[in-house]
């Protein structure tokens, strides 16, 4: 049996006209950058929008062991749902509740879980158009070993099941291509945040930035180097607490902001105990507060090696930060292609990522630069051009 939890929002009622395109979407669970982005879909009234949860709202994060807070949504700004347990009874019954509805289009968010695969399945048989939104790169998902060939071909089975694609980058989208052997209508659905958002805020907080440094009494010409990652092994904070001690036997100037919590952190603390006065970890920060944090940085890093995307470079960028990034960083491949915005180093290589942050604090014109390319980067990844891409995808011509 399939129950749910329905968040009423008044704006279902004041949508443009019954003749609106319907756009539902099926993902895990609620993310600090998609609902932003649902929200302005309801409040353009670009579409008649119905979000539904295979998981709990803002639940427990496997990696971290507790629930994010995304303190910068207000509760019930778009129509959402919660789909509570996995029957074939009850995924009927919502598709017929999403027939209903009349989507111009229902885009899965992944075709795991399996009730997202289930409910894939049944639109399909229902007549209803379904679109596939995927992060899966070639690169972060091998498809290898002795079941290599028949695992390629249930993939590409399942990817053909779609009538359209929207990869969230190009790798995305090659993936899709490489392992279907198909084209599809592909429309982007990228990860982006509110880039204007980000900006705005943390220009605002930037003004404040040499007060924040002498209240923590580091210098006024510090070098300040953020990350804001999960302390697991997957994105690898060891690397990158290495990568700083080497640099900052060399440089007096750099300090150390490391956000983020997770399974390894007593490792980290270790780790962290000798730099005590140049390092400061706050742990987990409430979403609203990041923009303040990033005022503080002159360059961010993410030494992960493997994500498929990493949201917070597009943050960083967004806050005309320079990005020096691990080769396992999904982002890195397109927001800093050709050297745009900053640099790579090879996963697990604290040498080469010291070496990095040498360079950039000893060269303020190259880091500059770097800062300004960020941000017209990531102007390219942003909620207007998904917006621009979905209205293409509700299109009547995009479904002939």
């Amino acid at each position: 049996m399939v129950s749910v939890r329905v968040a009423v929002h008044q704006q279902t009622q004041r949508l443009s006209s019954p003749s609106t395109a319907g756009l539902v979407v099926v993902q895990n669970r609620e993310t600090q950058f998609d609902a932003p982005l649902f929200r302005r879909l309801v409040d353009g009234r670009i579409c008649r929008l119905w979000v539904i949860y295979s998981q709990e709202r803002c639940g427990i994060d496997p990696e971290l062991g507790f629930a994010p807070s995304w303190d910068h949504l207000r509760p019930g700004s778009y129509p959402a749902q919660t789909l509570e347990g996995r029957g074939l009874a009850g995924l009927w019954r919502l598709a017929q509740a999403i027939e209903r509805f009349d989507p111009a289009l229902v885009i899965l968010c992944g075709y795991y879980p399996r009730s997202h695969l289930l409910l894939a399945l049944l639109l399909r048989l229902r007549g209803v158009r379904i679109g596939l939104r995927s992060d899966n790169t070639l690169q972060h998902s091998p498809v290898g070993g002795l079941l290599a060939w028949p695992r390629r071909r249930c993939i590409g089975v399942l990817q053909r099941l779609f009538d359209s694609w929207h990869p969230v980058g190009e790798q995305a989208h090659a993936y899709l291509r490489q392992l279907s052997g198909v084209q599809r209508p592909s429309f982007a659905f990228p990860y982006a945040v509110d880039n204007a958002w980000f900006a705005e805020r943390c220009g605002r907080e930037r003004r404040r930035r040499h007060q924040q440094l002498a209240a923590r009494g580091w210098p006024p010409d510090a070098f300040v180097v953020l990350a804001v990652i999960k302390w697991t092994p997957r994105e690898d904070p060891l690397t990158l607490v290495r990568a700083f001690a080497l640099a900052a036997g060399r440089c007096r100037r750099l300090r150390l902001l490391l956000l983020g919590d997770g399974p390894q952190r007593s490792q980290v603390r270790a780790a962290l105990a000798p730099l005590t006065g140049r390092s400061h970890c706050p742990g987990f920060v409430a979403y609203g507060d990041l923009p303040g944090w990033y005022a503080l940085a002159d360059v961010f890093v993410h030494p992960a090696v493997n994500e498929p995307w990493g949201v917070s470079v597009n943050e960083a960028m967004a806050c005309g930060l320079p990005v020096l990034a691990a080769a396992g960083v999904g982002a890195a491949d397109e927001l800093l292609a050709d050297g745009r915005g900053g640099l790579r180093f090879a996963s697990g290589d604290a040498a080469a990522l010291a070496a990095q942050l040498q360079l950039l604090a000893s060269s303020p014109g190259l880091c500059w630069s770097l800062a300004g390319e960020a941000r017209r980067s990531v102007a390219g990844w942003s909620h207007e051009r998904t917006i621009s891409n979905l209205q293409k995808a509700l299109a009547p011509c995009s479904r002939s």
